[in-house]
């Protein structure tokens, strides 16, 4: 949900504020309440939304240590927000719509573990490792729990479900934890079962009840006791596997494949008895979901939360993508609008990135790096070149665009148009001096011939423009301190052409309110402009520095304080040679919003330190930027990602 949204209903908000005691600064503050597992993750979940919106706060007290007081406080309207590290009690249920009407919102926002103690964990059928059964459909898994198979008959032998052989007559003893706790609801393992497996049945009657005891739980107690039992069944975690007992395959559904329960079929959701996590909120009686609910849960279902989730000690799983589908929708049907996802977005998940092709291995190696630090981003790059970039940022179809020149006229008047502003642009390294870069630093060339060793800058402007009223025309040698032979010849000015990128970067640095001189020959590409000179004694061209070869000269260029610079690698990277260029990432910023959090977070890598030795590292090798440099991008960037209030 982008922040003028929510920003416009942000009046609406203000009793969260008053009720929940927010922080000085804070305009709303919603209060998230319940099980101590989900606490850690969903506090980092807060930290990360707070740096998005800092006037809309999310409390997560480690308050408690049950769901069930999640759901006490929001009844008495004391939370906006409950933690479920279960699904809720039918009583809960009740008790809800007993005081509002209608129903509980629970959204589903993660995976339960594979294994995890104490935690929301994947449940596993176990029976006695010498039973013969291959597995089990969770109708049977009902059956067996229920005491009944389809039929209506007391399901009490194991050749009911089709052994043979000296188990076809053996009893079934199923163990398990009792149905109801004292306090009048189930278990939160026992509510899963009922939910996903019984639907409404009642237990067997005969079911063995194991209950904690010194030095062992009820969950290790059932699996001892089908280790111990060859006619055993019952229904634990993997983490209370042992020997003795085997954990069944199961299917959803009678002609489908049995699965098995492993940590990749619990994460895919492709095991029948994976579980969930929840957060649960209170729907109003009329009108849509408060903004703020909607923000929060809009960027919980997104993929920077759902990325955190792996990195807490419960080891919570994210949702899968047809999960997180089902999970929108519903909160969609709740009343929050549908925020389209980014046009930069590709079909698969991966950021699209535009842009310029010699950039492709720096940024692969950055990308690599950023994976690493935000496990499951992936990045889609589309590298045609850096004409290709500005439409597709115009477009909001890349994230940002990788350029090795700048926009022209005519993609900046587009940009201006369809944004407001102009592009946020960030130098990212120095241009190469290996040959095998298509971006270098411009160079001055003469033929080898030609005595020239240096030249000033400001001299350029008058050697390759139109004539001025500001100046002499430089149109032969001797005006530029040669002599005898050579001070009466013509110089034959030569470089890239006008409309090409280098030709338009030459003239708005040297003479941006003039057009080149009408002698002046202009080509396509530096091998053609060095050829030339390479060709012509009076050749004084312009070309990318590091196309130079046998028979041209570089010329050294004097700045306008008189200091020398030949273009090396030193002096580039120090920022003393006048013609250097940079390449550049230019990010889409609407006017009072902060970069999407994703590119700042990637450009902090690109202009780190770390970020710096990867550019240089990878070919055609980019110089990196200096200290400096690094500084001012740094600083820009803090800027750009200045936490956007909802009232903006």
């Amino acid at each position: 949900m982008s922040a003028w949204r929510v920003g416009l209903l942000l009046a609406a908000l203000l009793p969260w504020a008053a009720r929940a005691a927010p922080a000085p600064g804070s305009a709303v503050a919603l209060r998230c309440l319940g099980a101590h597992t989900m606490q850690p993750l969903v506090a980092d979940w807060a930290r990360q939304f707070a740096a998005r919106y800092p006037l809309l706060r999310v409390a997560v007290p480690d308050a408690t240590r049950y769901s069930a007081a999640g759901f006490d406080a929001l009844l008495a309207g004391r939370v906006d927000c409950v933690t479920f590290a279960r699904e809720p009690f039918p009583a809960e249920t009740a008790a809800y719509r007993a005081r509002f009407g209608g129903k509980l919102l629970i959204v589903p926002v993660a995976g339960g573990s594979f294994d995890t103690p104490h935690g929301t964990f994947a449940l596993a059928v176990y029976v006695h490792a010498g039973n013969p059964l291959p597995g089990l459909t969770l109708a049977q898994l009902a059956a067996i729990l229920g005491g009944r198979g389809p039929d209506g008959m007391a399901l009490t032998r194991w050749g009911q479900l089709g052994l043979r052989g000296r188990w076809m007559q053996r009893p079934l003893h199923v163990y398990g934890m009792t149905p109801i706790r004292a306090s009048g609801n189930p278990p939160g393992i026992v509510n899963f079962l009922d939910d996903r497996v019984l639907r409404g049945r009642p237990w067997r009657a005969d079911l063995r009840i194991e209950s904690d005891r010194a030095g062992m739980s009820a969950l290790q107690a059932i699996v001892a006791a089908v280790a111990a039992d060859p006619a055993g069944l019952g229904i634990s975690g993997f983490g209370d596997a042992r020997p003795g007992a085997r954990a069944l395959p199961l299917t959803a559904a009678s002609g489908q494949p049995l699965v098995a329960g492993t940590p990749a079929s619990v994460a895919a959701a492709r095991y029948p008895l994976a579980r969930r996590i929840y957060l649960g909120f209170r729907v109003p009686a009329a009108g849509p979901l408060p903004p703020a609910l909607c923000a929060w849960l809009d960027f919980v279902l997104g993929p920077r939360a759902q990325a955190r989730i792996g990195t807490h000690a419960m080891h919570f799983l994210p949702l899968t993508a047809s999960a997180l589908a089902q999970a929108r929708r519903r909160v969609r049907d709740a009343g929050c609008a549908a925020s389209p996802p980014p046009r930069y977005l590709a079909a698969d998940g991966a950021l699209r990135v535009v842009g310029y092709n010699d950039m492709r291995w720096l940024l692969e190696a950055i990308d690599r790096r950023y994976a690493r630090a935000h496990p499951g981003t992936r990045f889609d790059l589309v590298l045609h070149g850096t004409r290709s970039a500005p439409p597709a940022l115009i477009a909001g179809t890349s994230v940002f665009a990788p350029m090795g020149a700048d926009f022209s006229d005519a993609d900046l008047a587009a940009y201006r148009r369809a944004v407001g502003t102009d592009p946020l642009r960030f130098r990212v390294a120095h241009d190469a001096l290996d040959p095998r870069a298509r971006s270098a630093p411009l160079g001055v060339f003469v033929n080898a011939r030609n005595p020239l060793t240096a030249i000033p800058v400001a001299a350029l402007a008058h050697v390759f423009a139109s004539a001025s009223s500001h100046g002499v025309p430089v149109t032969r040698w001797g005006q530029l301190g040669l002599t005898g032979a050579w001070a009466g010849r013509a110089i034959h000015p030569c470089g890239l052409a006008p409309p090409t990128a280098l030709g338009t970067l030459l003239r708005r640095r040297l003479f941006p309110h003039r057009s080149y001189a009408a002698g002046y020959a202009g080509y396509a590409e530096s091998a053609a402009v060095i050829r030339r000179v390479a060709e012509d004694p009076d050749a004084l061209c312009f070309a990318d520095l590091n196309m130079s070869r046998a028979g041209v000269r570089a010329l050294g260029l004097i700045d306008a304080s008189g200091r020398l610079s030949r273009g090396t690698r030193a002096g580039i990277i120090a920022g003393r040679y006048p013609l250097d260029r940079h390449l550049l990432i230019d990010a889409r910023q609407v006017p009072g919003h902060a970069l999407d959090p994703r590119v700042c977070s990637y450009l902090r890598l690109v202009l780190s330190r770390a970020g710096q030795a990867l550019i240089a590292a990878a070919p055609p090798h980019y110089l990196p930027l200096n200290a400096g440099e690094r500084r001012v991008g740094q600083a820009q960037l803090a800027r750009a990602c200045r936490p956007v209030a909802l009232s903006d």
